[in-house]
Parts: C-alpha cells; structure tokens; sequence
C-alpha cells in the first residue's frame, strides 16, 4: 500500500462516489477504479461496497480511511515543516564550539541569523574536539566551529575556513618574563601556563617536556577564557590562546604579549557534513561567520 491509495481512499470516503473522488483528486474515474481494484486483489479485501452511483467503505475500507486521515495530516505537516526549515522560516539549528568559537564568531553568527531567519530555532553546546567530531557525525550538531588544527581530515566533512588569526601569549604589563623575551622552549616552560589546552605545532615547538615542565604547562586548564585572562591579569601566570581573546586587554594595556622565537597561526574554521550542506540556512550561516564586522 503506497501513500497515493491512503489519499484515494479517504477522497472515496469523503465524497460518498468514485466519481466524486476522481474529480477531487484530479485522475481520470477509470484509473481511480483501476487503482483501487489492484489494491484490493493484492491485500485480498474488498474495500469498498460499489453501486452504479455510490461507493460506500466496507469494514476494511472504514479501517484504513481512518488510520489515512492521521497518516495524511502527519505527512503534509511534515512537508510544510520541510518547505519552512529549507527557506529557513522554522526549523532547529544546533551548533557545536570551543572555547574560542564560543567567543568568535558564535556571537556574531547568532545575531545575524536570528535577523535573517526569526523564526529559527537556536541550540549552542560547548564540546572539546573529540566530542565535537562525534556529534557532528551522529547528527547531534548541524555544525561546528572549531580550530582546524583539532581536527582530522579522515572524515568526509564539508569544511569553510572562517577566518585567520595568531595565537600568542600574554602577561600581565609588569610580569618579569617580558624583560627576557623572546623566549625560548625551554625558558618557557619555566613558566605556570593558564590555556585552554595545547595546540600539536605548539608541542611540537615545545619538543620533550619533563614532570615539572608538565606541571607549568598544566599550572591552570581551563575551558573558560574569562577564567584565563583573570590568571593571567591577577597572578604570575602567562596566558595562550588566539589574538582575539585577549584583544581588549590587550588594546588598554592591562595585558602585554610575550614574544616568544617562533610564530603560531589560529584558523577558525566551521564544519558539517554533507547532508546538512544542502541547507540554505547552513550556508547562509558559514557566509554570516566569514563576514567582517
């Protein structure tokens, strides 16, 4: 049974006539009536008790019409959902981050598409990149923001670099590490780090660590920057992380960059699948993250 015979069905019920039902349904009576009479010698019922005028359901008939009719209103409500969430008029978008990402671009994209789309449905979840990565592929994010450098290639994902920082470290203006720098490796390591974790050029960089350099490069982990920059504005510790977060301190001279003999680069970038690709509201987003302010 094919949703095309629930819908005659129910046009057959309702009008009382094959007839009736043929012009509602816009078909010719006689490929209604073909229609109904393979039906019924492939399910081995009669559906539907025939006069020169009328038809009337049998009990069978009278069963299926009345499953149809929740079916059918299931099926054109789904279709109008569709229709809405493709032009972005209704829908659920759910967006994965960092803990960068959550600072920039998730901000900016949130207020632009929620002005282009107000009927969208919004959820933001923060997730380190291993989660990250699975929740894209089962389908718990729609898409993600995160640091291309967290992330792998073997997974066919659609990816849209966002855009392109440095990532540096910083101190308060009268910590002693600045009269040193720039800094080496293992000078460095000296110090308590505050970071949201370690980027691989970056321990790469770094090369083999001892336990007390471990424990300086673990001094304060956390997923929180606001945290991080107080560690680094209120204590002895220097601060990582991309330009961006430190941008304001930075700019009223409260925190100060400590130079170190190598540069690293920070990419945002955003990340889904191809599925999900095929939404004009995904794409409409990942143009929202790449657009300057």
């Amino acid at each position: 049974m094919e949703l095309h015979h629930l819908e005659q069905i129910v046009a057959i019920c309702r009008a009382g006539s094959f007839s009736g039902a043929a012009k509602a349904l816009g078909i010719a009576q006689p490929t209604l009536s073909k229609s109904i009479g393979r039906l019924e010698a492939k399910l081995g019922v009669q559906l539907f008790e025939r006069s020169n005028v009328n038809a009337r359901p049998t009990v069978y008939g009278q069963f299926v019409a009345d499953q149809a009719l929740g079916l059918l209103q299931n099926v054109s409500t789904l279709g109008r959902e569709l229709e809405q969430m493709a032009k972005g008029e209704a829908g659920l978008l759910r967006i994965g981050v960092g803990p960068a990402t959550r600072l920039y671009p998730l901000p900016k994209v949130i207020q632009k598409a929620a002005r282009a789309f107000p009927r969208l449905q919004f959820v933001t979840r923060y997730a380190g990149p291993n989660l990250m990565m699975r929740a894209l592929r089962a389908g718990t994010f729609d898409l993600v923001f995160c640091n291309q450098q967290l992330t792998t290639l073997e997974d066919d994902f659609i990816r849209v670099k966002v855009f392109e920082d440095s990532y540096t470290v910083v101190a308060r203006r009268d910590h002693p590490a600045l009269k040193a720098a720039p800094l080496s490796p293992l000078a460095f390591m000296r110090l308590p780090l505050a970071s949201a974790g370690l980027t691989p050029d970056f321990r790469s960089w770094l090369g083999v660590v001892n336990a007390q350099q471990k424990r300086n490069l673990e001094a304060f982990l956390s997923d929180d920057y606001d945290l991080i920059r107080r560690m680094a504005l209120e204590t002895d510790h220097v601060a990582r992380g991309p330009r961006f977060v430190f941008d304001s301190e930075l700019k009223q001279g409260d925190l100060v960059e400590l130079a170190l003999d190598s540069d690293f680069q920070y990419e945002c970038w955003m990340l889904t699948t191809s599925e999900r690709w095929r939404s004009p509201v995904v794409k409409a987003v990942a143009g929202f993250a790449k657009e300057k302010e």
